[in-house]
């Protein structure tokens, strides 16, 4: 096991310094299971709290692992918004909940899509999905999220998440997680709540895995023993950089701005030193790291721009009205 120490101040300037030991002491603590969690694994939930100056002691970040799947590092929502609170931008947030609710009309029923802040659904009503809005210094607009529950509620297979005992509470942390991100990815970015824990890890099955990329290293390093001249192999992070480029491309095409991904790579991949890496230097792992960035950006953006394309059918749609014929006496009527 590494005995490696990584010392670094924490948000409100405390001095931190931890060792692979202690992540697995507090995973032991939190009853999360740890024998799967590979060394590498926590040497970048370590390198990941170092960058964004987070306590792992106060739980502003943990590592989870279910299984073999592969081990996602959770952010507390606390402390996404313990950070928005320290950005001299950040001027308040709303978040609540989008729901459906039926009311009679003309003998049938009509279902109106509405929004509620906070998280309280009411007896009758159809939970659909959450909101929040960030409000930022120097802006016209909020930032403003919307997600839908149906992408988000997962089985409660482990017995721990609360998606079937509180679906309003839990959605309403992922759309607010959602817009702090996006209102500050230089100090958000890379960081995930809880409650996006099961599509983030989705996500990361869909991506190649850094797992199976290191079993193939080994079975080429038993192949040299046996050919002294085998086959050139191609770098397997050219397919990945194709795969980068494109999304960059198209999240860049939907409005994100170059700078923001620049300063994103520069704050979550690092040097073992804590310096940002140099891109030439990024493996296929990095690379991954940022393919799941770019997806979750891009997906951010589409789901905003069917909002609104919802939204302006329903003004559409309020606009209309029915104009019954004028009655008219027979006097009134010109020849």
């Amino acid at each position: 096991m590494s005995s490696e120490i990584v010392e670094y101040k924490a948000d409100n300037g405390q001095d931190i310094r931890v060792t692979e030991q202690d992540v697995r002491d507090l995973m032991a603590a939190n009853g999360n299971a740890m024998e799967n969690v590979t060394s590498q694994e926590v040497k970048m939930f370590l390198r990941l709290c170092q960058s964004q100056r987070l306590n792992p002691f106060t739980r502003d970040a943990y590592i989870v692992k279910y299984g073999n799947q592969p081990a996602s590092v959770i952010a507390g929502k606390d402390a996404f918004v313990k950070r928005a609170t320290r950005n001299k931008k950040y001027r308040g947030h709303e978040a609540g909940i989008t729901f459906i609710r039926k009311v009679k009309e003309n003998g049938g029923i009509r279902k109106i899509i509405e929004r509620r802040e906070g998280s309280m659904l009411l007896e009758g009503e159809e939970l659909i999905g959450g909101w929040a809005k960030v409000y930022l210094d120097g802006y016209a607009c909020p930032i403003f999220e919307e997600v839908a529950l149906s992408e988000y509620a997962a089985p409660d297979r482990y017995g721990k998440n609360g998606w079937s005992k509180m679906p309003a509470t839990m959605i309403r942390k992922v759309a607010l997680c959602h817009a702090l991100r996006e209102a500050f990815p230089e100090d958000l970015g890379g960081l995930y709540g809880a409650e996006e824990m099961d599509q983030a890890r989705q996500q990361e099955q869909a991506a190649p895995q850094p797992q199976e990329e290191e079993a193939v290293e080994y079975i080429v390093e038993d192949v040299v023993e046996e050919q002294p001249a085998p086959q050139p192999q191609e770098d397997p992070r050219k397919a990945l950089w194709q795969q980068v480029a494109d999304q960059k491309r198209q999240a860049i095409e939907l409005g994100t701005k170059e700078e923001g991904i620049t300063s994103w790579m520069a704050a979550s991949i690092l040097n073992p030193d804590g310096s940002p890496k140099a891109i030439n230097m990024y493996t296929a792992e990095d690379i991954v790291k940022l393919s799941y960035f770019l997806a979750v950006n891009i997906r951010n953006h589409q789901e905003l721009a069917a909002q609104q394309a919802e939204q302006d059918g329903y003004a559409a749609d309020a606009e209309y009205e029915e104009c019954a014929e004028p009655d008219y006496a027979p006097e009134d009527i010109p020849f």
